[in-house]
């Protein structure tokens, strides 16, 4: 499709992008004002239906008193300043004023006469009756409670509104004392209860004190004793006594099969403690404790001297004198270690003779006796301090619990003695204070029916149905209801209105309305059509004549356009192109004549061929060439480069071509012709072709690349001038009807009836054809 064209979707309200929607709407303003009667229909219907509701809706009059609400927090005193009722409390207020149990205190409140609402109900049913008479809501930002009541009797409504609000404050102040007598009580038998309590087990906790003696004592982790505490330190000993006894003997029994095999045994020493271990070694070597910590004095200094060479390199050259120094001094030092590691790597070679290894077996075994007899004394110790500890151990657990519970047993009377206090301290002031500051009133006017609210109400729901009329009939009639409806959503303009044309008697272009009344009211809207194409502004010398179904009229278009161009002064030549249904041929009776089949499929050139198949007719600068004889591949001749040398010929020799195709909804046909041309002209009946078919048709051509110039609204009847498509035009000039004989032709464009509806029938009168010289 073109830049310039745009179609929307067809329906009054469905869904469109932003930009269509002010559109929509105007189109669905424009329905509603055609079809004004449905709404006006509706508006007299709710408005009758309104009008009976509210003469036969009996009064009810209303009554309505203000509560102010304060909050009593625990550590103010009451009053109207320092009033801040959260939202959660007014809210629960609003509640209880309308609960069940206010409005049965009500109900018992209320005198027999004013009753007058509850006289048809069953007395089961009154709370429901009264709750939904009576409402409360509260002032916004404020400590205020509306309660309001209806009733058919304005006394009674006021009376109503008494009872509740006398019904809700007895309730408050039942439910305040009743509630702190009641809960001191509870607290008072609860504090004597855990008196007793907290003395038993003092009592407990004392004499078992006594029983454990004076060296427990109690700290933050609890109560610790000397004689457990001594048992478990026994106990860590002992543990650590019998793992080096197991190293010991481990390292001492891989020593003497070391010693028998004859292997290294100083390989079996690492293992050992730090102590046992390094005497060991030291001892096998002759190396003193002065010699290893020299060693690793000059270890340290030269992994530092390594590091301050690291950072100097960043600073200075590799000739400066400071990074040179530092290089001798690492040098210096790892010649120093090597050298000593040497010497030691000697002595070790040679420490593994006899007697130095059998001296380290004799140390090891005395080191193993030692272990074993100090693990057996530590075991007897420990054993004697487990009996003692295990004397004392219940006794302290027991002394534990007694602790914690006269701990909390203390808290907890502590707490009742405050909540005590508390409830004397408030006892004589109620959380909840209301005070009534407006009186209920009896009010004389009634409050429902309203007649305010019941006229809005009639011309809203009668504007709502009758739009809803409206959308329901636009929705089933998938019908365009007017040209700027077609126009909008179609995106192309309505070139011509074209009315019910009466067939006329004759043979050919006898028939053809423009040809034979050219000077008449219902040929003006061909001319129309021909000044609207004219002054377009995309080329439009060759034409291309469709519609979206058949018997739509678009042969009767075409014919009737060609002559209005030929009237014009402009060579014009018309192409029957509808090789599978010809109309054109068959309504000038040339059926029989050779035309465009025979000129695609003949060998001589095409414009040779052209010039012998076309037909002058008696209409002047009008010529004609017919379908000729029927063949069984429309669409392939169409589509061949022969029919554009015939569409190129035509174009050199005449100044406008009509190509009437067959309905591009039916065949591929107009769509294939479409791209040869400068543009198509759509026929649409609107009585007849449905919304979506024709814009189908028209996105159709648009994806064959055509330029659609736009649509004739054909058919077009009295009738339709109610849906916006009016036709006639006002010749009130005092001219007869005479005076328009003239074979004179007008200047304007027009459009036309379909006569495809009865161009089938073979008995059409022909056309007198001239062949061309």
């Amino acid at each position: 499709m073109n830049g310039d064209q745009m179609i929307t979707p067809p329906g009054v309200l469905e869904a469109a992008p932003a930009s269509d929607l002010v559109p929509t709407l105007m189109r669905f303003l424009r329905l509603v004002r055609r079809r004004r009667h449905i709404v006006i229909a509706a508006l007299a219907v709710a408005c009758s239906i309104g009008a009976a509701i509210y003469i036969a809706a009996p009064r009810y009059y209303a009554s309505t008193a203000k509560l102010l609400v304060i909050e009593q927090k625990n550590d103010q005193l009451a009053s109207v300043g320092d009033a801040d009722g959260s939202d959660t409390t007014m809210a629960t207020q609003r509640e209880i004023v309308i609960s069940p149990v206010v409005l049965t205190g009500a109900i018992e409140r209320l005198a027999p006469e004013h009753r007058i609402d509850l006289v048809d109900v069953p007395p089961n049913e009154w709370v429901e009756e009264l709750a939904s008479l009576t409402s409360a809501s509260i002032t916004r930002r404020t400590n205020l409670i509306d309660v309001s009541c209806r009733s058919r009797h304005p006394e009674s409504a006021a009376a109503v509104v008494r009872a509740v609000i006398d019904s809700y404050l007895e309730w408050v102040r039942e439910k305040h004392q009743g509630a702190a007598g009641e809960l001191k009580g509870v607290l008072t038998d609860e504090l004597a209860k855990r008196e007793r309590d907290l003395g038993e087990l003092e009592r407990r906790l004392q004499v078992l004190r006594q029983q454990v003696g004076h060296l427990a004592s109690s700290s933050d982790e609890g109560v610790t004793d000397p004689i457990v505490q001594r048992a478990l330190r026994l106990n860590e000993s002992l543990m650590d006594a019998q793992q080096r006894r197991l190293q010991l003997q481990a390292t001492y029994a891989a020593v003497q099969d070391a010693i028998a095999d004859g292997s290294d045994v100083f390989q079996h020493l690492a293992g050992l403690e730090e102590s046992v271990g390094k005497q060991v070694f030291q001892m096998s070597l002759g190396i003193s404790p002065q010699q290893m910590s020299l060693l690793a004095d000059q270890e340290q200094k030269l992994l530092a001297t390594q590091e301050e060479l690291r950072d100097a390199v960043n600073y200075y050259g590799p000739n400066h004198p400071k990074i040179t120094e530092l290089q001798r001094q690492e040098a210096t030092l790892a010649a120093y270690i090597q050298d000593y590691r040497k010497n030691m790597g000697q002595r070790l070679g040679g420490a593994q003779d006899a007697a130095t290894t059998q001296a380290v077996a004799t140390m090891l075994q005395q080191a193993v006796t030692e272990s074993v007899r100090r693990e057996q004394q530590l075991a007897a110790t420990f054993a004697e301090a487990r009996q003692v500890a295990a004397d004392h151990s219940g006794q302290i657990v027991e002394m534990q619990r007694l602790e914690g519970e006269v701990e909390w047993t203390k808290k907890l009377r502590d707490s009742i003695l405050d909540r005590i206090a508390t409830v004397d301290f408030r006892q004589g002031q109620a959380p909840i204070q209301a005070t009534v500051v407006r009186e209920p009133l009896p009010n004389l006017k009634p409050v429902s029916p309203r007649l305010k609210m019941t006229v809005v109400g009639s011309v809203a729901a009668g504007l709502f149905l009758g739009c809803l009329v409206i959308y329901v009939q636009d929705v089933l009639d998938d019908r365009f209801g007017s040209p700027e409806e077609m126009s909008a959503q179609l995106g192309v303009g309505v070139l011509a209105m074209v009315g019910e044309l009466e067939a006329l008697p004759g043979e050919g272009f006898d028939a053809v309305h423009t040809h034979m009344m050219p000077n008449k009211p219902e040929t003006e809207s061909f001319r129309t059509l021909r000044t609207a194409i004219t002054l377009s502004a995309h080329p439009s010398e060759r034409l291309l004549i469709s519609s979206s179904e058949p018997g739509d009229g678009k042969t009767t278009v075409a014919s009737n356009l060609a002559v209005a161009f030929a009237q014009a002064g402009r060579r014009t030549l018309i192409i029957d192109a509808d090789l599978r249904k010809p109309g054109l041929t068959t309504r000038l009776n040339l059926k029989r004549e050779l035309g465009v089949a025979d000129v695609l499929l003949a060998d001589g050139p095409v414009a040779d061929e052209a010039e012998r198949r076309r037909l002058h007719t008696e209409v002047p600068g009008l010529d004609v060439l017919p379908t000729g004889l029927r063949r069984q591949n429309p669409a392939e001749l169409l589509g061949s480069a022969r029919f554009a040398e015939l569409l190129a010929w035509a174009e050199a020799n005449y100044d406008q071509v009509l190509v009437d195709c067959p309905p591009v909804l039916a065949v591929s046909d107009a769509q294939i012709v479409g791209r040869l041309v400068d543009g198509a002209v759509l026929v649409v009946r609107p009585e007849k072709n449905h919304r979506r078919m024709v814009i189908r048709a028209v996105e159709n051509f648009a994806t064959a690349g055509c330029h659609v110039f736009g649509v004739v609204a054909n058919g077009i009847t009295a009738d339709d001038s109610g849906y916006g498509y009016g036709y006639g035009y006002g010749y009130g000039y005092g001219h007869d009807d005479d005076e328009y004989l003239d074979d004179e032709p007008a200047s304007t464009v027009a459009y036309v009836n379909d006569l495809d509806s009865r161009d089938a029938a073979d008995e059409d009168s022909p056309i007198r054809p001239r062949r061309a010289a």
